[in-house]
C-alpha cells in the first residue's frame, strides 16, 4: 500500500472516530441510561412517583438516539448493542425494581423476601424478576430478528412496557392516598404486579406493534381502534385541564398504544385469509437470518 493512501485512510479514521452525530447519538443513549439507575436508587428509597417520572423521562431520550443516528445515516453496530444494555437497565431492571420494593415490608433490611400477608405480597418478587426476564428476551429477539424492512415491531417494546408500568404507577398514587409516604395504596399493591406480568408476556408475544407510531396510530389505523384511541387522550385531556395533573395524561395514552396493538392484532387474526397467512408466512421466512 503506497504511505499516501495510508495516511489518508488514518485520517477517515479520525474523522470517524471524532463523529459528532455519532457522539449525539450515544450522548442521548447514556442519558436514558443514567436516568434508569436514577430511577432504581429512587425505587429504593421509596420514592416510587420519582422513579416512575425518571422512566419515562428516559423514554424521550431513548427515542431521540435512534432517530438522530437513522436521520444521519449514522447507524452502528456499536450504537445497536449499547442502546440495547441501556434499554434493559431502564426499561427491565428499573421498572422490575420499583415493582419489587413496592412489595417490602415496612423497615425493610436488603435483603428480605417479599410481604406475607396475602398472595399477592407473597409473589410480587417473582413478578418483577418474569419482568425482568421478559424484557431481556424481547431486546434479544430484536437484536437478533428484527430488520429495518419490517414496519413493526413483534411483541411490545420494551420503552412502551415501562413508560405503562410507569404511567400506571402515577395513575395509581394520584387517585388512591398512599397509606404511608413509602408505601403504594392498597389498590396499586394488588394490581401493580399482575401489571408487571401482563405487559412482560406482551413483550415475549407476537402481537404486532407499529414502528411508525405516528403513521399507523394516526393515519392508518382501523377507525374503531382509532375512535377508542382519540376518546382516552380527549378524555385524559379534560381531566387533566381541570386538575393539572400529567399522572392523568400519560396512562391513557400509553394504555392506549397497547390496546391498539392488541386490537389490531385480533382484527388481523379474524379477518385473515389462507391465502394471506401463507404469503404472510413467507414474508416472514425471508426476513428471519438464514444461518438461525
Amino acid at each position: 500500500m503506497m504511505p499516501g493512501k495510508r495516511k489518508k485512510q488514518k485520517i477517515d479514521l479520525k474523522i470517524k472516530r471524532r463523529n459528532p452525530i455519532n457522539v449525539l447519538a450515544s450522548l442521548f443513549t447514556t442519558i436514558s441510561l443514567y436516568l434508569g439507575i436514577a430511577s432504581i436508587f429512587a425505587s429504593i428509597g421509596s420514592e416510587f412517583d420519582k422513579a416512575a417520572y425518571f422512566i419515562l423521562l428516559a423514554i424521550i431520550f431513548d427515542s431521540l438516539d435512534g432517530t438522530i443516528a437513522k436521520m444521519t445515516n449514522s447507524v452502528s453496530e456499536f450504537g445497536k448493542q449499547y442502546d440495547s444494555l441501556s434499554d434493559l437497565v431502564t426499561f427491565g431492571v428499573a421498572p422490575g425494581i420499583l415493582v419489587f420494593m413496592a412489595y417490602l415490608p415496612e423497615g425493610f433490611h436488603l435483603p428480605v423476601s417479599p410481604r406475607t400477608e396475602s398472595i399477592i405480597g407473597k409473589t410480587g418478587s417473582y413478578m418483577a424478576i418474569i419482568y425482568v426476564i421478559c424484557a431481556a428476551l424481547r431486546l434479544a429477539r430484536f437484536n437478533t430478528f428484527e430488520t429495518e424492512k419490517r414496519d413493526s415491531f413483534r411483541g411490545l417494546p420494551s420503552p412502551a412496557a415501562g413508560g405503562t408500568l410507569s404511567a400506571f404507577v402515577l395513575f395509581l398514587n394520584y387517585f388512591e392516598p398512599r397509606l404511608e409516604l413509602h408505601k403504594l395504596g392498597p389498590f396499586a399493591y394488588y394490581a401493580l404486579g399482575p401489571m408487571a406480568v401482563i405487559l412482560a408476556l406482551l413483550m415475549v408475544s407476537s402481537v404486532k406493534y407499529p414502528k411508525d407510531r405516528l403513521k399507523y396510530f394516526i393515519f392508518a389505523p382501523k377507525p374503531a381502534f382509532l375512535t377508542l384511541a382519540i376518546t382516552a387522550f380527549v378524555i385524559a385531556i379534560i381531566h387533566y385541564a381541570m386538575t393539572t395533573s400529567v399522572a392523568i395524561v400519560l396512562f391513557p395514552v400509553m394504555l392506549a398504544y397497547v390496546g391498539f396493538g392488541l386490537g389490531d392484532t385480533l382484527y388481523q387474526y379474524l379477518s385473515a385469509t389462507p391465502e394471506k397467512e401463507k404469503e404472510t408466512e413467507k414474508i416472514n421466512k425471508e426476513l428471519l437470518p438464514k444461518n438461525l
